[in-house]
């Protein structure tokens, strides 16, 4: 994506998040896109550079040899250099060369200007400021740049012998020799990388200057920056390298240009139309009753990413998992009485972001009844002769949950949209008109709509491939879900309305309308795409957060594992600090900030919004020096 200009570069709704990382071992050097050694600098990690005697010498010698501006010549120069690669202790004058180790490169401008990031100690990580993307270029263009190399060495090869064998028959061509033009050897430019570089911007800040002062100069850089803004509102940045011979922030993020993203239709409307929001909002988690509201529940436990309903990662995650059976039928009994009284939200409930914080809007899971849902449906495989394990019970149980689940953020999200476009309320109107007055009717099409879109998920190409490689009986397997489904309040039980076309355009304008019924000659109107086909704005399951209250089987499973973990609550990140030997300093942070120092005197800024974004976790781990796997799985069970 090319860089748009100052004037015309588009301002996000969404406020900035920006998570800051401190590499006092690390430097930057700025280098043009025609510089010949990058690409193999990405690709081995880590190149010898010659250190020039005497030290006076040095920026002469780099200059004459590479090019002063050339990433070799300023790594040459910055080999005197203690804050660069020169060690703290004696010895480098004796020393012939270097090595320095590649960090990170990012894109700076459309002038095919490239920040590299280099040390003198390997990553801990191998991609902690880059891709896998940009290695496996990297290595190809490599490759392909030795080969053509190892070729063009051995033409030069034969044509000296030639030349030497011509001379020995005509001695006086040889006074011509070097005349005429030379081929040059090949060379593989940095720019070839820039598609797949992370895009930043870098500005000048004092050391002293405090986190919220920082936080809105690097807005004001990224606002100059003319690059699109990212997807979500997250940046990372790097505080105070030495970029050249200046101390630098670094802020890098991956702008977007794709339709509206459906945080950005969020902010837009908590921001631009504050009165759609119920006042004030309400900062518990609540599980919802029928007959008394929501009641307060038990804090979250941590959080999970938002799943692809197809995905392969969760349902792998969910392999060989053992259900505990204490109390199998008092809970069984128990599952199958709360869910018929109160369908899905028996097990998971969804607090709109239009009635709830920030801090705890989203998609929460009893853990224990999850457990429970998925005893009852392996007793119901038994009985159906449905030969299961307890593994895909637990797939289903999460899969039918979740999909119920997902689809009201949906619903709030095409509300959210509807909101943007008439710059009038409608969720706080249509959940009073319509969805309270219908609640536990046959007309309550969302609870109805909701449990269609489980069997939806569950009649989906890759579920139904997983299910028949178990060579489960389809037929019965079938027969359970819809049993389940069925086994709900009115609305809920009415699940196959969702067939229907008309059913989508019935409900759909009731969201516009805000009216629990239209007259029988009225036409409903055709607005199913704001839930249905390709949508306007830019909505994944990731955006909308995904927590479990308690403690199970399949929660404690699906957050003891790499692949869906996604980040801890800001006080699990607190008690991991205290883990690593971290003090909280009460006098550093300010602004919304807390500044906690480490036994090597290296400082973390933590964010006190929780949750923590995916950002924060990942400068939390490269902190650290350590990757998400080794957090998962041998740090967070010793909190």
């Amino acid at each position: 994506m090319s860089k748009t200009t100052s004037q015309t570069a588009r301002r996000s709704w969404i406020p900035h998040y920006i998570a800051w990382s401190s590499l006092p071992d690390l430097f930057a050097v700025e280098v043009s896109g025609k510089d010949p050694d990058v690409v193999g600098f990405v690709s081995t990690g880590s190149m010898d550079v010659t250190i020039w005697h005497p030290k006076k010498a040095a920026r002469a010698m780099s200059a004459l040899i590479h090019g002063q501006d050339s990433l070799l010549g300023q790594l040459a120069i910055g080999a005197w250099d203690p804050l660069r690669l020169k060690p703290l202790a004696t010895g480098t004058p004796r020393e012939k060369s270097v090595k320095v180790y590649f960090h990170g490169a990012f894109s700076l401008d459309s002038s095919d200007v490239l920040l590299v990031i280099a040390g003198r100690n390997a990553p801990v990580q191998p991609y902690e400021w880059t891709s896998q993307s940009l290695k496996t270029e990297a290595d190809s263009l490599y490759a392909a740049h030795l080969t053509e190399m190892a070729d063009f060495e051995d033409r030069v090869s034969r044509d000296k012998l030639d030349r030497e064998r011509l001379y020995e028959k005509s001695p006086e061509l040889k006074r011509f020799e070097g005349l005429g033009p030379q081929e040059q050897p090949p060379s593989v430019q940095a720019k070839l990388l820039l598609p797949f570089l992370p895009k930043a911007t870098t500005f000048g800040a004092p050391l002293t200057l405090r986190p919220d002062a920082l936080d809105r100069r690097s807005i004001a850089a990224i606002e100059d920056s003319g690059w699109l803004p990212s997807r979500d509102g997250t940046y990372l940045g790097i505080r105070h390298i030495l970029v050249g011979t200046k101390i630098s922030c670094v802020l890098t993020w991956e702008p977007y240009s794709g339709p509206p993203s459906y945080p950005e239709v969020r902010w837009a409307v908590q921001r631009r139309l504050p009165q759609a929001l119920r006042k004030p909002r309400l900062a518990h988690v609540g599980r919802p009753e029928f007959e008394s509201g929501a009641q307060p529940s038990d804090q979250p436990t941590g959080t999970v990413s938002g799943v692809d309903s197809g995905g392969q990662e969760w349902l792998d995650s969910l392999d060989d998992v053992q259900l505990d059976d204490r109390d199998y039928r008092e809970r069984i009994d128990e599952s199958r009485k709360d869910r018929q009284a109160r369908g899905f939200e028996a097990i998971a409930w969804f607090q709109p972001y239009h009635s709830y914080s920030e801090e705890v809007w989203g998609i929460y899971f009893d853990a224990r009844k999850l457990d429970d849902l998925a005893l009852s449906l392996l007793e119901d495989f038994r009985s159906h002769r449905v030969h299961w394990s307890p593994s895909n019970a637990a797939r289903l149980a999460f899969g039918l949950t979740y999909a119920h689940e997902l689809f009201h953020a949906r619903v709030e999200a095409a509300l959210s949209w509807l909101e943007v476009n008439a710059l009038q309320p409608r969720h706080l109107r249509y959940k009073q008109r319509v969805y309270d007055t219908l609640r536990e009717t046959p007309d309550w099409l969302e609870e109805a709509l909701a449990n269609w879109t489980s069997w939806d998920w569950f009649q989906s190409e890759p579920i139904q491939a997983l299910f028949a490689r178990s060579k489960a009986n389809l037929d019965g397997l079938r027969k359970v879900v819809e049993s389940s489904l069925d086994l709900s309040p009115p609305g809920y039980r009415d699940w196959r309305l969702g067939h229907h076309p008309v059913t989508w355009r019935n409900f759909t304008t009731q969201l516009s309308t805000g009216q629990a019924k239209t007259s029988a000659s009225a036409l409903a109107l055709p607005l199913e795409s704001t839930l249905r086909g390709p949508l306007p704005y830019d909505f994944l399951a990731s955006d909308i957060p995904l927590r479990f209250v308690g403690s199970g089987v399949i929660a404690d499973r699906l957050q003891s594992q790499p692949a869906t973990f996604n980040v801890p609550t800001r006080r699990e990140l607190e008690r991991a600090l205290k883990f690593f030997r971290h003090i909280l300093d009460v006098s550093g942070g300010k602004g919304g900030h807390q500044k906690w120092t480490g036994p090597d005197q290296r400082a973390f800024i933590l964010p006190t919004r929780d949750p923590v974004s995916v950002g924060v976790f990942k400068t939390f781990l490269q902190h650290l020096g350590i990757d998400k796997a080794t957090y998962v799985r041998e740090v967070r069970p010793n909190l």
